[in-house]
């Protein structure tokens, strides 16, 4: 089947184009905002050749593809429209304190996923000139490397930019009034008035200046205070003065609280996160060991996204993680040495072929073909890979692996992991680890090799 008769299949059984109210994609799914989820026929979708599992989750019905997303996804893009992308559909959302922390977790994991791609893309720059510089062939004081150094952190310097624009969206909100709140705190005129910390004033109000670059929770909160001032703003202005009047309302009011309160406000939780981080330093075995093991599971169940503000905390906190993306490491290639462990064994030759081909593309990073494809559907496979990823995330959180920016867990970019390890030698044993222990339990518990036919 090719990618466009994929993408308009896909399209048929969500319920063609008038029941899709937004479709977007991440790194291997196709992510669906569904009108009617009634007309979904999902047990449809996951027998289509090559998909390989259909989940909802953050209030999203996403279809896993692997590699081949970013090909389906425009061909379904051309099917689909743009107008799609921006309309809006008034849905009863359902109250209580457990739905309110839902809304909340699903309007954060919106906040960032959009911007994965050139988030991964900028840190694979940091990775390359890292790697250059590792062999000799670029100096770390050149003019080059600093141009390049600037290319890959930009995303991360003005990510509040990126933050504002998808609250706007998810938040329906007009994102160039959320990109001016972002532009304000941004402006190196403020940064001027002193170092974080430093306490200056407006109209005699307090203000706690704070380092906002490389920030996201202000901004999430500033738009969603803009949304409510817009309305307040659009309700009582005039309409013969409404064109400038309104933002300008807009901007006083959430820049003015932005300042005042939320700037400083977050700032705290980013001092609680930094003591966390502090802990961490000293436990962190133990934290990357658990992350490890639950990592799976949330893919499985959507929510694996979640994580992201934490990560990108982290970064802003104390310039390097610890925690995240050693333990993505560990799991990742887990679900490797599980799907090794199968294509070694299986005497099924689509089996074999499906989990090699899922090995290879596991230790890149793209672990869905190897958790679908292979480990979930054989069952056991994936207790070795929750096993063995708990047990080497502990010993690659004793070896001090360590992600100085936000990049892919895989063996590409596993050189970069080891820059403030105490010993390289423990550092790729423990990585070497994660592949070896799942491979070695998955071939002592077994597992049904599929018939032929299957």
């Amino acid at each position: 089947m090719s990618n466009q008769e994929l993408a308009q299949k896909i399209i048929e059984l969500v319920g063609g184009n008038e029941n899709i109210d937004n479709l977007t994609h991440c790194v291997t799914r196709l992510r669906f905002v569904i009108k009617d989820k009634a007309k979904v026929k999902a047990q449809e979708i996951d027998k289509l050749d090559g998909v390989l599992k259909t989940l909802e989750s953050g209030g999203q019905f996403q279809v896993v593809l692997g590699p081949k997303v970013d090909a389906v996804f425009e061909e379904a893009v051309k099917i689909v429209g743009t107008a799609n992308s921006s309309s809006e559909v008034v849905v009863e959302k359902p109250k209580g304190f457990k739905n309110l922390c839902k809304q909340g977790l699903d309007t954060l994991i919106a906040c960032f996923v959009p911007a994965i791609p050139v988030i991964a893309g900028s840190g694979m720059i940091k990775v390359l000139v890292v790697l250059l510089e590792t062999i000799g062939v670029l100096s770390g004081d050149s003019s080059t490397a600093q141009i390049l150094n600037v290319m890959g952190d930009g995303v991360f310097h003005f990510l509040p930019f990126f933050v504002a624009f998808n609250a706007a969206k998810k938040m329906k909100v007009d994102p160039f009034l959320s990109m001016v709140i972002a532009a304000i705190v941004l402006h190196p005129d403020l940064a001027a008035l002193g170092e974080a910390g430093t306490m200056t004033s407006l109209i005699g109000l307090p203000v706690k200046l704070v380092e906002y670059s490389a920030q996201a929770l202000p901004l999430i909160f500033a738009v969603w205070l803009l949304k409510y001032v817009d309305k307040f703003a659009s309700k009582y202005s005039p309409e013969v003065l409404k064109v400038f009047l309104r933002p300008m309302i807009d901007i006083l009011v959430v820049a003015t609280a932005t300042l005042v309160v939320i700037g400083p406000i977050t700032g705290y939780l980013g001092d609680a996160f930094m003591a966390f981080c502090a802990l961490m330093n000293t436990w962190g075995w133990v934290a990357v060991g658990i992350n490890a093991a639950l990592f799976p599971i949330m893919v499985l169940t959507g929510t694996h996204n979640a994580t992201i503000p934490l990560l990108v905390q982290m970064f802003a906190s104390q310039g390097f993680d610890n925690i995240f993306l050693p333990s993505g490491m560990a799991a990742n290639i887990a679900q490797a040495g599980a799907a090794a462990a199968v294509a070694f064994r299986s005497k099924n030759k689509k089996m074999k072929s499906t989990a090699g081909s899922a090995t290879v593309s596991a230790l890149l990073g793209i672990t869905e073909p190897a958790l679908y494809g292979v480990n979930l559907r054989l069952k056991k496979p994936l207790i070795a890979v929750l096993l063995g990823a708990a047990l080497s995330g502990c010993i690659i959180g004793l070896a001090k692996i360590t992600a100085p920016t936000f990049i892919t867990p895989s063996v590409i970019t596993a050189a970069v992991f080891f820059q403030k390890c105490p010993s390289i030698l423990f550092g790729i044993l423990s990585i070497v680890s994660a592949f070896v222990i799942p491979f070695i339990i998955t071939l002592i518990l077994g597992f049904e090799d599929p018939k032929e036919e299957e």
